[in-house]
Order: C-alpha cells, then structure tokens, then sequence
C-alpha cells in the first residue's frame, strides 16, 4: 500500500523496485533487480529512510527522478516477476531466522527459479513442497502460494507444532519464463518457452516429469510440438522439471508431501494420473483429500 505525504512515497512494506531506466527495466524483467532506486538516465539516486511509525518509511530522493514507479507486493492484483521475487527476498530479510531464499536452477531462457525455504532448523523436521505457476497462465496458484508464505513467516511462532515442526519449501512461479510471458504477449500460454528447430513450441513442464511418462500414448500428454500437452522430447529435458527433481533428490530432509498448486478445476487430485491401478498410500491420501475439500469447499462457495 502506498500513501503520499507532502509530495514523498511511504510504505508500509519495502515490497518495491523502480523500472524507470532500461537497465533497471531488464534488470525487472529477469527478476534480479529488488532493492535499487535509479533517477534519470544511468544515474543513481541517493536514497535515505526517516522512520515515521512502526513499518512505516518514508522515501526522500535527493535527486528527484524523472518517473518513480513503486511496485508492492498484495493480494488485491496479479503481479509481475519482479514484485513476487521482492517479496520473497523482503521475507528472508524480515525473518532471517526461519527464510531463507535459494535459486534452484535457471528457465530455459536465463531467468532465475527462486525458492522460498521456511524453518526452524529442527533437524526432525519433515518436508513441504508448494510450487506454482507450472502452468504459466494460472495466475492465482502463486497468489495463493505466496499468500500462504507470507502467512506462515508472519505468524510462525504462533502456529501449531503440526506446521511448525515442517520445512517449508516454497516455489511460487516454477515456470518464469511463460509466466512474464503471459504478462508481455499471450495470456492464455501455458507451457514453457523452449525452442524446437528454431522456433518456440513450448513443453508443458506438468507432462515431463519421468512418472509414466509417455505410458499412455496421446491420452493425457501428447508427442506434438504444436500441442498445450506437449510432454516433450524425454522425461526430463527442461530445465525447470530438472530443478524440481534436483532439489528434491539432493535434500537431506525426507519429504512428506508435494503439493503442485492449479486452477483448471476445483479438484484435488492424487497419483495415479496414468493409470487406474490404486497408489501406495491410497487411502490415507483420499483420507486427506477429502479432509482437504471439506475444509475448503465453504470458502469457494462464498466466492462465488
């Protein structure tokens, strides 16, 4: 949220980055630029924080810039890359104790996959995956999951042992390159931005996980380039589903649930995908989804 008093920006959260200059602007786009303020072509703005209330700063430019645009992280719009990377930076820095932020690997066009990790350090502790945005025009999973980050960080201490005693690993936009993408172009993309034969076809990152992969021939995924469900060329071959793989595997913390976060369908859905043979777990997992839809269903009825 931001107000204006005698002409100067105030916050009340430092969820903001500046994009006038065209470095800084690149610098956005990519999700690398968080903290800087530039004023004017190439020129940097000294900038100095008076302290007028709890978690209130007031910004006075020295140098008074030809255009300010102060992007803050809520839960009233979607947001770009860039805002949703500053935020996720702001938390490990206002909660250094428990976040921390981690890049677990790079798009297939350079820009960075961070991830959120929340902990007490406890060495018993079980692990929670939450990713988003995998499908790159689903918008409001990483509303949701950096909503349920910036909950558990802000509430952690008073939060029941059950969720306290996790750590928490967080990716709220797994594919960044579709998700600007769907911001820049076309909103309705949903696969990643990988290249075949020169031109951009796009894997859907959901689909190249090595599970059943390829089983069931054009039923569920597809061969074709041109297709939304494209599986692509081998489990595996995209840099985005290799970084989930890799931080998963490479964890000295035994993981106890993996939630991949959609908005196609109100549906929780469970292994198998590929076939019809019942999963290891069976029961208790459709034990707990069904605790699941029970406790969420009030609050999709009281939106619509």
């Amino acid at each position: 949220m931001a107000k204006n008093f005698s002409g100067s920006s105030v916050l009340n959260d430092d969820y903001y980055i500046d994009t006038d200059s065209s470095e800084e602007k690149d610098k956005a786009e990519n999700g690398t630029q968080t903290r800087f303020l530039k004023c004017g072509k190439g020129k940097s703005s000294k900038i100095t924080f008076k302290y007028i209330g709890k978690g209130i700063g007031q910004i006075a430019p020295k140098e008074k810039p030809k255009r300010k645009q102060l992007l803050v992280m809520d839960w009233k719009k979607f947001h770009r890359l860039s805002v949703i990377y500053s935020f996720l930076d702001h938390l490990e820095k206002d909660f250094p104790a428990i976040c921390t932020v981690s890049v677990i690997g790079k798009s297939v066009e350079g820009r960075d996959i961070k991830m959120l990790k929340i902990s007490n350090s406890n060495a018993s502790n079980a692990a929670v995956w939450l990713d988003a945005a995998i499908h790159s025009r689903e918008w409001i999973s990483t509303a949701v999951v950096t909503y349920l980050a910036d909950f558990i960080a802000r509430n952690f201490q008073d939060l029941s042992n059950s969720v306290t005693n996790k750590d928490w690993y967080i990716v709220p936009v797994l594919n960044p390159d579709g998700y600007e993408y769907t911001h820049t172009r076309d909103r309705m993309w949903r696969k990643n931005r990988a290249r075949r034969d020169g031109a951009c076809v796009g894997v859907d990152l959901n689909r190249n996980f090595s599970c059943g992969w390829g089983n069931n021939g054009e039923e569920g995924s597809s061969d074709n380039p041109n297709s939304v469900f494209y599986r692509g060329p081998e489990p595996f071959s995209e840099p985005e589903s290799s970084a989930v793989r890799d931080t998963i595997l490479s964890s000295a913390t035994a993981f106890k649930v993996f939630l991949s976060f959609h908005s196609y369908f109100e549906l929780i859905i469970f292994p198998w995908g590929y076939k019809t043979d019942p999963c290891p777990h069976y029961l208790d997992l459709l034990e707990g989804a069904s605790i699941m839809a029970r406790v969420t269903t009030p609050f999709m009825k009281a939106a619509e």
